[in-house]
């Protein structure tokens, strides 16, 4: 590395930017090479040691010889002072970013006058403006110095992961789609605050349908099949939905095979449903539940039945952080069924009178207590009342009036052994 290129790192230390990437890079750089370190640099010296250092050292006059505004032969400049292709990607990237900073100042000038208690989202319009200048940052970056390897790479490496058997000129094309498709979403989203509207949401479908359209063009129908398996929308819903089923890999695919039958009417939501759609996806959810469990028999589809009770996933949630046996969460769900079916009958029984129906209540508010904390403890019990527990507060006993004292309240029935739930 040439000695301007040392100056250089020292001359950038004051801008944040920049100077993160030089002396970060520059000081691990020499780290390994002690000979090459300045004159009078403390061998073994922090990284804040270093930066010190440099800054001395620097001459003013290094930054101004290798700057110029021809960002070709700016660029030319730091190459033959011997940068490594990254750090001179990310020089660069920098000043086209502080050649576009004036128009992004100018659109975001409402911005930094609103004050703090207004809305802090951009309006339709200057939202777009400010996609379009980030695009054309972007597409000058490209221009300059070509694609980035390394976030190329980074996305090739994540579907190497996810689809090992397919080849890099597979992988390759679906990461075009998927980069092409995304900015298409990408300019859809930008002019949109809050909840999508109609069109947008059919644009979003229409974008969803012909990235998969493109896709499956790229690969055969099994390598499709495992695509889907991984990556679609259905996958992830059904992987959300079985989080305290664990399913083995048959009865995945057995329930994505069925689940994909209904992905047009049980699809991702842009936007708010009407009454009339959720009632429709209700009955397909409902016909597509019994489906699922005659696939599954009675053993295994009583437990998805069950993995379908929100109360029942968060439960089981808590028990995993708990570091309990996956049964407890069984445990606990069952005795909710008990606890109910018990409490309803009580409720439902014309010869109590209100004062020991209350009383019969809060006997069964008592006993949940004792036993859910003998299974989760005291911590995990008072946790348990706001995740899977909130079926709990329908054991409270009504609060009623006090006697001659308008909006007061009478002693539970019951005393001490008398709990309240609170969400």
């Amino acid at each position: 590395m040439k000695t301007s290129s040392l100056l250089l790192v020292g001359s950038l230390a004051a801008n944040v930017a920049l100077a993160a990437v030089f002396v970060v890079g520059f000081s691990s750089a020499q780290a390994t090479r002690p000979n090459s370190m300045p004159p009078g640099h403390p061998a073994g010296a922090s990284g804040a040691d270093a930066k010190s250092t440099a800054a001395a050292a620097v001459d003013p006059a290094s930054w101004s010889h290798l700057q110029t505004d021809d960002l070709h032969a700016f660029m030319d400049r730091l190459r033959a002072e011997g940068f490594p292709p990254a750090m001179l990607r990310a020089i660069m990237a920098e000043q086209i970013r502080i050649q576009f900073a004036p128009r992004r100042a100018a659109l975001d000038r409402k911005g930094a006058e609103r004050p703090f208690w207004e809305p802090t989202a951009n309006d339709a319009k200057t939202a777009m403006a400010l996609r379009q200048i980030m695009k054309e940052q972007n597409q000058a970056v490209k221009d300059l110095l070509g694609p980035d390897p390394a976030a190329k790479e980074l996305a090739m490496s994540s579907l190497r992961r996810q689809f090992p058997g397919l080849s890099d000129d597979k992988i390759g094309a679906i990461n075009r789609i998927k980069q092409a498709i995304n900015e298409q979403q990408g300019d859809l989203f930008a002019g949109v605050s809050g909840v999508a509207p109609p069109d947008v949401t059919a644009k979003l479908r229409e974008l969803t349908k012909a990235e998969h359209d493109e896709i499956a063009k790229t690969l055969t129908p099994q390598e499709l099949e495992e695509y889907d398996l991984r990556t679609s929308s259905t996958a992830s819903q059904l992987r959300y939905q079985l989080t305290a089923f664990n399913p083995t890999e048959q009865e995945f695919r057995t329930l994505f095979e069925l689940q994909n039958q209904y992905s047009d009417q049980l699809g991702p939501m842009y936007s708010i449903p009407s009454q009339d759609e959720m009632k429709a996806r209700a009955d397909v959810q409902k016909q597509l539940n019994e489906q699922i469990v005659a696939a599954l028999g009675p053993d295994r589809g009583a437990d998805y039945t069950r993995a379908q009770d929100y109360n029942y996933r968060q439960t089981s949630q808590l028990v995993t952080r708990l570091d309990l046996p996956p049964e407890t969460a069984n445990d606990i769900y069952s005795l909710q069924k008990d606890i109910q079916q018990r409490a309803n009958a009580v409720r439902m029984d014309r010869t109590l009178s209100p004062d020991v129906r209350t009383q019969q209540l809060a006997a069964l508010a008592d006993e949940t207590k004792a036993k859910v904390t003998a299974s989760l403890g005291e911590t995990g019990f008072e946790a348990y009342k706001q995740y899977g527990g909130s079926w709990m507060q329908a054991l409270q006993p009504p609060v009623r009036p006090a006697s001659g004292t308008p909006g007061a309240a009478t002693p539970a029935i019951g005393g001490s052994s008398t709990i309240i739930f609170r969400q």
